[in-house]
């Protein structure tokens, strides 16, 4: 819809007649009449109806005004952010994280983004990975911090440090989990489990006699550390004195899974990378060992290995 014909409407229905508003539109009223007339055709309705030298809106034109006057209100929004975007060199960007690295690693990472970019608008939102990554390649979202197993596929990507995940359970009520060496073994335990996806199996057995499920991993911590029971956590989500308190399975953990951040493939360019470098020199710190992964580092093996909840 051409929204100078829009406005034109508009003034119409607030100036009340076509001689007022061609004044304040700095239009000649035949000029105002053929811009009406564009816009009946546009829209493909009349927007008046004339009763004598009085114009009254017809049922169109009274439904077009709302949302004509919500159109132009939105057009002048995004004209302001982009003009404030030019302004800046760098708007905003759209941020996406699994849930563990937003409750546990943001607080680290968001002063360090507003330190090296006072301006930047950081637009944040968590989910599991599978969404993430869906969301980073439609382009809803810019950039998104997953945990992975390997380099996520047809999606620009780089390491940002191990996600070992492990086992855990308080040492003083589980001081047996360090014999279990598989989730079988584990299961011998009340298990704290993150609600399984759709079509995802469930951690927790059937005849189970005690189990939590959790819709996210804070909640899976806080039970752990309770004593409720087992649960599966990456251990930087673990201070050093919770970690004394707790011991942990030996069961294998998958070599290949890791944080990765994700860009979408619209974003390119020297501020863009400067983010990402950003973003990967506040968390490299509070992941031991990301320093020596690198793309396509993936250890081949044909082993299963119990699969993150992300």
């Amino acid at each position: 819809m051409d929204l100078d014909r829009l406005r034109v409407f508009l003034q119409i229905v607030d100036s009340g007649s076509m001689s007022a508003a061609a004044r304040v539109v700095h239009l000649t009223q035949p000029a105002l009449s053929r811009t009406l007339k564009l816009l009946e055709d546009e829209v493909g309705v009349q927007l008046f109806d004339r009763r004598g030298r009085a114009l009254v809106l017809t049922a169109g034109g009274r439904a077009l005004v709302p949302r004509g006057r919500a159109l132009l209100a939105e057009s002048e929004r995004v004209a302001r952010e982009v003009g404030r975007s030019a302004q800046r060199s760098y708007f905003d960007v759209r941020l996406g994280t699994v849930d563990s690295v937003a409750t546990y690693l943001l607080p680290e990472l968001v002063p360090a983004l507003r330190a090296a970019f006072p301006d930047l608008a950081v637009k944040l939102s968590t989910a599991r990975t599978a969404m993430l990554l869906r969301n980073v390649r439609t382009g809803d979202l810019d950039l998104a911090i997953v945990a992975h197993s390997g380099p996520p596929n047809d999606a620009r990507s780089r390491p940002l440090g191990p996600y070992r995940l492990q086992f855990y359970g308080r040492r003083d009520l589980y001081p047996r989990l360090v014999e279990a060496k598989s989730e079988v073994d584990v299961h011998a335990f009340p298990v704290v489990e993150i609600d399984p996806g759709h079509g995802e199996p469930r951690l927790v057995p059937d005849d189970a006699l005690s189990y939590a499920v959790a819709s996210n991993v804070a909640t899976v911590k806080a039970l752990v550390l309770a004593g409720f029971g087992v649960g599966h956590l990456p251990a930087f989500m673990l201070t050093a004195h919770e970690a004394a308190s707790l011991v942990h399975a030996a069961v294998p953990h998958d070599p290949e899974c890791a944080l990765y951040l994700v860009a979408s493939p619209q974003w390119t360019g020297a501020t863009e990378t400067r983010i990402e470098d950003a973003i990967a020199r506040a968390l490299g710190p509070f992941l031991p060992g990301g320093g020596s992964l690198k793309n396509g580092d993936a250890l081949s093996s044909r082993r299963r290995y119990p699969r993150a909840r992300t």
